[in-house]
This record gives C-alpha cells, sequence and structure tokens, in this order.
C-alpha cells in the first residue's frame, strides 16, 4: 500500500515542500496559513473521562484511521465529511462580566472525526474472552 493510499481522500503525501514563491504570500512576503478545524466526536464515552483527562495523545490524524488516546481508554476514528456546516463558539472567561456567559463564533466547519472506543492487542495476539 502506498503511502497515498493511507491518507484521507484529497490529501497526498509530500517528501519535501516547494519555495516560499510557490504559496500564497501576503503583502508583507509571509507565507498565508490555512487553518482547518475538526470536531472530535467521542459517542457515548464515559462523562468524567474528558474533564479528568489533563493529557491526549491523538495521532494518525491526516490518515483515514487516526487514534486517539484519553487516559488508559483508545480510541479509533474515522473521517466524516459533513452535509451541512458545525459552528465552533468559544466561551469568553471575562472575570468583569459575572451576569451571563459571553461566547464568540470561533469558526466553521464540515470535518468531523467519529471515534469509537477499540481495544489495542499486539499483533497476532488472540483476543480476551
Amino acid at each position: 500500500m502506498s503511502s497515498d493510499e493511507r491518507l484521507a481522500p484529497g490529501f497526498r503525501h509530500v517528501d519535501a515542500f516547494g519555495s516560499d514563491s510557490l504559496y500564497e504570500c501576503n503583502e508583507h512576503g509571509e507565507i498565508i496559513e490555512e487553518v482547518s478545524y475538526v470536531t472530535l466526536d467521542l459517542g457515548a464515552v464515559e462523562p468524567t473521562l474528558v474533564p479528568s483527562t489533563s493529557a491526549y495523545r491523538l495521532i494518525g490524524l491526516d490518515t483515514p484511521t487516526p487514534f486517539l488516546q484519553l487516559s488508559g481508554t483508545i480510541f479509533q476514528g474515522t473521517h466524516q465529511s459533513l452535509l451541512g456546516t458545525e459552528l465552533l463558539f468559544t466561551e469568553d472567561k471575562d472575570i468583569h462580566e459575572r451576569a451571563g456567559r459571553k461566547i464568540t463564533h470561533l469558526a466553521n466547519t464540515s470535518q468531523r472525526i467519529r471515534f469509537k472506543q477499540v481495544e489495542v492487542r499486539p499483533k497476532g495476539a488472540p483476543p480476551e474472552p
């Protein structure tokens, strides 16, 4: 299987980036970076797992099957293109405004990674009963 076949649709493997002149630049000659947001759907995960986890590992984000580790729980994901658009908001933590929460629109996305919990075993190991 070639490296291009392992990547998610629309992505291709590159060994090296081209010269800066090949990329879109702003008026100061700086390369314009593209930011993409992707929502992570953990399904019916234990409600206390995410708030109690101080660190996580997300590997293979650019592959068809990324993996996420929260504490000792491992999830395998699949990419999904959404039919519509999800709106992403952030909550402003302004200590001067105690009367209510202020939310600000952050971005839109049409991509999601849906995760399901999996058990990782050594290759060739028999399944546990």
